[in-house]
């Protein structure tokens, strides 16, 4: 008996477990825990499995689909900026002069791309540097100049911290000054979202029909007991109920 039972109790959690899909995987920690918060506020029965030492999140079938669009709407994951030294590391030919600029400029706006998505509800940044430029043919020298672009939810203090973000470009980049970054902030709305779940009537609960009809049969038979016994009739009890009644 406790076999059979331990077989329906697994039967039924692989079930559960073949109806959920990998949304994504090789996910850090703090990537699975962002992902699976947002999709869990938004009524996606999400779920967060440890694999090796990665992370996976998995989600209904039937929602595969929804859960798609809300992390495609939150930029998630996070995007995996290059640090400077990654971007330096491992050259093994002798670069020219314009392709050390073209990898310090990448480099400086990964760096500053990667700090400014830590400003809280900032969804995704953007920096686009460009160093001073030497024209020999023309003598003429461009100054280096920097454009921001941030996406950020409505609570993000990033629309009164403008001033502070240009300041941190301008000392990031070797000879920029102030007026020479731009920025562009864009407001984060939220599109797609879960379907709203209506409150199912009192009939419609589990279990609801199962207790009305369980009701039905006890008032039915409570009422033909009542009917018999004042009619008159008796009630014969079996002789096997006699027999165990006289043994007790």
């Amino acid at each position: 008996m406790r076999t059979s039972a331990l077989a329906l109790v697994l039967g039924a959690a692989l079930l559960t477990a073949a109806c959920d899909e990998t949304l994504y995987s090789n996910l850090s920690e703090s990537d699975a825990n962002e992902m699976l918060v947002t999709l869990l506020k938004r009524g996606v029965a999400a779920s967060k499995v440890a694999a090796g030492d990665f992370y996976a999140i998995t989600v209904p079938q039937e929602q595969l689909v929804l859960s798609l669009e809300i992390i495609g709407e939150h930029k998630l994951p996070r995007e995996q900026f290059q640090s400077l030294g990654s971007v330096f590391a491992g050259q093994g030919m002798i670069a020219s002069q314009t392709e050390e600029q073209a990898r310090l400029a990448y480099a400086i706006s990964q760096e500053l791309s990667d700090t400014l998505s830590r400003i809280d509800g900032v969804l995704d940044a953007r920096v686009h540097v460009v160093l001073v430029q030497h024209e020999q043919s023309s003598g003429l020298t461009t100054p280096p100049s920097a454009a921001i672009f941030i996406r950020h939810t409505k609570d993000s203090p990033v629309e009164s911290m403008a001033a502070e973000i240009k300041d941190l470009a301008a000392k990031a980049v070797p000879g920029l000054t102030y007026e020479r970054v731009s920025i562009v902030t864009e407001l984060f709305t939220e599109n797609v979202r879960a379907p709203q779940q209506v409150p199912l009537k009192w009939y419609q609960q589990p279990g609801a029909l199962a207790g009305v009809i369980g009701a039905g049969i006890i008032a039915a038979g409570l009422a033909i007991f009542l009917v018999l016994r004042r009619l008159g009739v008796k009630i014969v009890r079996s002789p096997q109920t006699e027999s165990t009644e006289q043994k007790k």
